[in-house]
């Protein structure tokens, strides 16, 4: 037997086929205005979307700085499928936007998905979902443990569900990682109080 496996495609892939469609009907039958219309209003469409992982999350990025953190999650939930396909074909995406052929892409394609579930995890962060928030950072600390805004936004999640003393562990290991950070010395200092009141 022999399996085959989908990956989910983008929203640009997906109209980048609707248009094929339409373009082959529009050869059949010329006259069709309502084909005609449709294909044109696809292609404009077709003009705005972002169309790879970088212009996704460029995108995501002015998403989440006007606000629209909803917006923002699905495009980088997006960005996440164009790298995973991109990664399948074993193409590597490097940080000047360039992709190129690569059987050991793996630290590059590591540190680019957990820049995006960190983006992803502060947007369920600003929208009170801390789950989702942490269940990103998981995912992020998995691909680079010692990522300090991954330690950072787990530990806040955690002390959000009143787990301080795993709180107090993600922010000791970020202040290990960046002794200056204000934000790890401040929730190390609160989360021993809340962990010995907890005791207590």
């Amino acid at each position: 037997t022999t399996t085959t496996t989908t990956t989910k495609k983008n929203k640009y892939e997906n109209v980048q086929e609707a248009i094929e469609a339409l373009r082959i009907g529009v050869r059949y039958d010329p006259t069709n205005a309502q084909a005609n219309a449709f294909l044109r209003e696809l292609e404009l469409e077709s003009l705005s979307l972002p169309k790879d992982y970088f212009e996704m999350k460029a995108r995501a990025k002015e998403m989440f700085r006007g606000g629209k953190f909803e917006d923002a999650i699905q495009m980088y939930g997006e960005a996440l499928r164009d790298e995973e396909k991109r990664r399948e074909r074993g193409e590597v995406l490097e940080s000047s936007g360039a992709t190129t052929a690569s059987n050991n892409n793996n630290s590059i394609s590591n540190s680019l998905r957990a820049t995006l579930f960190l983006n992803r995890a502060e947007c369920y962060r600003q929208m009170g979902q801390m789950q989702e928030c942490e269940k990103d950072c998981e995912e992020a600390l998995q691909l680079d443990p010692q990522n300090e805004k991954g330690l950072l936004r787990r530990a806040l999640c955690r002390e959000h569900f009143e787990r301080f003393d795993e709180a107090l562990e993600d922010f000791e290991s970020a202040k290990r990682s960046s002794p200056s950070s204000l934000l790890a010395s401040s929730g190390i200092e609160r989360c021993k109080k809340l962990a010995a009141a907890a005791r207590e």
